[in-house]
């Protein structure tokens, strides 16, 4: 490989871990700007703020299984995601996690990103350069995952019905779909 396309791989590569973590601190400066009793009490829909900070955990640990099984060669379970089920899976987990504490919820939130950065140090910059390979298309999931909450939360804050899409609906979706 020549000495400027490994460079360009390497850009690539830091350009979209740079996002991920843009997009992790704008989901944490939402959450820090909520109220205390938005913790427990329905904030967006059904869910509280530590159901999203619960569910975007949940999500976390299920791309870092998908990636260490795609860096021990086997085929990652996420591909196998019957997507009729996320609501189910969505609603299972939260409630999995209802008798956890808030602090304990955000350790598992930062727990997961250094999990997931971890991991990530395994791939090659071609790797996560390539639009079209699953730990690029893993990573570009969270990124619009956190992308996706952290609005909610904004627009919750500032008393308006909804945000507007930002992406794919699911991680799933977007582990899935081939560019």
């Amino acid at each position: 490989m020549a000495e400027d396309d490994a460079r360009t791989l390497a850009d690539e590569r830091r350009r979209l871990l740079h996002e991920l973590e843009v997009e992790r601190n704008q989901l944490w400066r939402n959450i820090e700007a909520c109220r205390i009793r938005d913790i427990e009490r329905p904030f967006i829909g059904e869910w509280s703020l530590k159901d999203i900070v619960g569910h975007v955990a949940s999500w976390e640990a299920e791309v870092v299984t998908s990636l260490r099984e795609l860096a021990d060669g086997k085929h990652p379970a996420i591909l196998d995601f019957d997507e009729r089920n996320l609501d189910v899976w969505n609603r299972d987990h939260v409630e999995r996690k209802r008798a956890i504490d808030f602090s304990s919820m955000l350790d598992q939130l930062r727990g997961g990103r250094i999990r997931l950065s971890d991991e990530l140090d395994v791939f090659t910059d071609e790797d996560l350069a390539d639009e079209t390979s699953l730990p690029h298309r893993l990573v570009r999931a969270t990124i619009d995952h956190d992308r996706q909450h952290w609005h909610e939360i904004a627009a919750r804050l500032a008393g308006m019905s909804g945000a507007r899409s930002t992406g794919p609906a699911s991680v799933v979706e977007e582990a899935h779909a081939k560019p």
